[in-house]
C-alpha cells in the first residue's frame, strides 16, 4: 500500500517550483491563463488524460482487485487534505483551493493504479511533486507538465 502521511504539507511550496526538463513552472495563479495549458483532472469522474482506461483494463485482465487499495489511499489522502486552509489559493474572486484538492485526490487515485499495475509513471511523478508541496496542475500542448 502507498503511504500518504498525515504530516505532509500539501501546497506549502506553491509558486516556488523550479521547472525541470519537460516541465513549466507557474510563479503565481495569474499566469495560468497565459500558459495555454489544459488543466489536469480535478474530479474522479474525469477520464485519465495520460493512460485513458489502460491501467484499469490491465488490472482487470490480471484479475487484480484494485478498488480496495485505491479507496484506502483515497481516504488517507482525503483525511490529510482536510488540513489545507479554505481559500488558500485565491486570485481575485476565484478560489482554486477546491480544484487543487480535487486534483491531488485524482493524482493519488491514479498513482495507486500505476503502482498496482506495476507501471509507475506520470501520476507517480506528479504525486512526488505534491509531497514536495507543489501543485502539478496542467499540461501544455507539447505534453510538458505545468507546476505551481
Amino acid at each position: 500500500m502507498m503511504e500518504i502521511p498525515d504530516g505532509i504539507q500539501w501546497f506549502s511550496a506553491v509558486g516556488r517550483y523550479q521547472a525541470q526538463p519537460g516541465q513549466a513552472a507557474l510563479p503565481d495563479l495569474n499566469a495560468w491563463d497565459s500558459a495555454g495549458m489544459d488543466w489536469l483532472p480535478t474530479s474522479r469522474d474525469q477520464p485519465d488524460p495520460v493512460h485513458g482506461d489502460a491501467l484499469i483494463q490491465l488490472l482487470k485482465q490480471r484479475e487484480i482487485p484494485y478498488l480496495p487499495e485505491v479507496m484506502s489511499n483515497y481516504k488517507l489522502a482525503l483525511h490529510a487534505l482536510r488540513a489545507v486552509p479554505e481559500q488558500d489559493m485565491c486570485v481575485g474572486a476565484h478560489d482554486f483551493t477546491p480544484a487543487a484538492i480535487g486534483a491531488a485526490l485524482y493524482c493519488v487515485r491514479m498513482a495507486s493504479l500505476e503502482i498496482l499495475a506495476e507501471r509507475r509513471g506520470f501520476w507517480w511523478g506528479a504525486l512526488a511533486l505534491y509531497r514536495d508541496g507543489h501543485w502539478p496542475c496542467g499540461r501544455l500542448a507539447d505534453g510538458n507538465l505545468v507546476v505551481y
